[in-house]
């Protein structure tokens, strides 16, 4: 068993409540270090409220996963403006999303600017997305994304 927090969101709870215990969930739950929100039809919307919980002191997440979901260019942008305040996220999953080669250079320059204030991103996974793979290919938004991918993350922040 793991010493810190694993969390899992599923699809089907829309709404405004859904969106509040989202935020709560992020920002206040001290010690949460993984949370998975992927294939749960996230939008732009929800990265509202994920970008403002990311934002909060208390928030201690180091892998947020958002693969296989709806966010595109817009969405990505406001995700990075959280996640530039943001000092603990390490690893961030968003392939098989609606992302274009804009919002590719969006994460490129969010992730550019972490690195610059001592604090940067480790991986972004990016494959699936309706950027052009050029794009990513060679630099830390490449990288197959999957269970081994996790497990060591959780191995090495987690136990």
């Amino acid at each position: 068993f793991y010493k810190n927090p694993i969390f899992s969101f599923t699809s089907g709870q829309g709404g405004k409540d859904a969106h509040s215990a989202l935020h709560s969930l992020i920002s206040q739950i001290t010690g949460l270090r993984f949370i998975s929100l992927g294939c749960t039809d996230i939008g732009n919307a929800e990265c509202e409220t994920i970008s403002d919980a990311l934002t909060s002191e208390e928030c201690s997440l180091v892998f947020l996963d958002l693969g296989v979901n709806q966010i595109n260019d817009e969405g990505v942008a406001v995700l990075c403006a959280g996640l530039e305040k943001n000092t603990t996220i390490k690893y961030l999953e968003l392939s098989n999303n609606k992302i274009t080669d804009s919002g590719v250079e969006t994460i490129k320059q969010c992730v550019e600017r972490r690195a610059e204030l001592g604090s940067p991103v480790e991986q972004v996974w990016m494959k699936g997305n309706l950027a052009d793979p050029a794009l990513y290919t060679g630099c830390m938004l490449n990288g197959e994304f999957g269970y081994g991918s996790i497990l060591s993350v959780i191995e090495q922040y987690c136990s």
